[in-house]
């Protein structure tokens, strides 16, 4: 399934949550956050995305993640707009800092993050539903897997993957969208790699909610089989202070936003202090338990 774009084994990915860009409705109209926040120029959004990465960065996260979390309310696919905004911020971010940095394209746009991430030189990208048929507020998800493809295939981006250039990551039972045809998680897991025709570096596995954890008894289930197909499972929401141990053994690696920002609110700034607390209980439980 490629190299990981990763130095470090379970890496801790922190996710730099953007206000709204051009192209969405928000864009110098809705204040970020919702509360005391203000409307953000996209230059004063490029500066945002690059100190929060430092912070990440210097507090010992091993790689971030960017999406247009502001882009509300959110269509299946992002606009043109919102593609140009992203390849301009990851790319600034890029540049700034030495970890590795990812793109998230909201909704469902893995098309426009294949492009992102290769405009920009991101590192990896992650889809929400790369493999099932789902429903949302949004409307209906299609799988997305198809339109990657294409996007790899145009850019030539395949060697990318297998060269550890480029990661793709994909949710199974994609938050906040309800399934059409109900399964084990095992058997989408499964038939997701198997049948996707794209190298899948890793599985996310998340809460239903923002900020939720996706539940031991899933995680283990999902854990038993990526295990035996040779694909890494990382955790998508829910990570904190409180329960990290408890998914240590099962998960390759972990995304996380809402427990390291001010108040433990998605839309607010980094807490250099939780940041910081959180990655150095990373890096002793990677010296004390190891990385199996």
């Amino acid at each position: 399934m490629g190299l990981s774009v990763f130095k470090e084994c379970k890496p801790l990915i922190g996710v730099i949550h953007l206000p709204p860009l051009p192209g969405s409705p928000g864009y110098r109209r809705s204040r970020f956050p919702d509360v005391g926040g203000s409307v953000w120029s996209i230059e004063k959004i490029v500066e945002y995305a690059v100190s929060q990465a430092k912070i990440y960065e210097n507090v010992g996260f091993d790689g971030v993640i960017i999406e247009n979390y502001g882009d509300k309310p959110y269509s299946v696919r992002a606009g043109a707009g919102q593609a140009a905004a992203l390849s301009r911020i990851v790319y600034s971010t890029v540049r700034e800092v030495s970890i590795p940095v990812g793109v998230n394209v909201l909704w469902n746009s893995g098309y426009e993050a294949v492009y992102v991430a290769h405009v920009s030189g991101a590192s990896f990208i992650r889809v929400y539903n790369l493999c099932e048929l789902r429903v949302s507020q949004e409307g209906i998800l299609y799988p997305e897997a198809r339109r990657v493809a294409r996007a790899l295939g145009e850019l030539g981006a395949y060697e990318d993957i297998y060269s550890g250039n480029l990661s793709i990551m994909t949710d199974i039972s994609t938050r906040q969208a309800a399934a059409q045809q109900p399964a084990d998680i095992r058997a989408i897991i499964r038939d997701c790699v198997d049948r996707c025709g794209i190298p899948i570096h890793a599985i996310i596995i998340s809460g239903a909610r923002i900020g939720e954890e996706p539940g031991y008894d899933a995680t283990e289930a999902a854990h038993s089989v990526t295990r035996d197909i040779y694909v890494k499972l990382f955790m998508g929401s829910g990570v904190s202070h409180i329960n990290i141990s408890k998914y240590w053994e099962l998960v390759d690696g972990f995304i996380v936003g809402t427990s390291v920002k001010l108040g433990s609110r998605v839309e607010n700034p980094v807490s250099e202090e939780k940041a910081a607390s959180l990655a150095k209980l990373v890096k002793h439980y990677r010296s004390t338990i190891g990385c199996s």
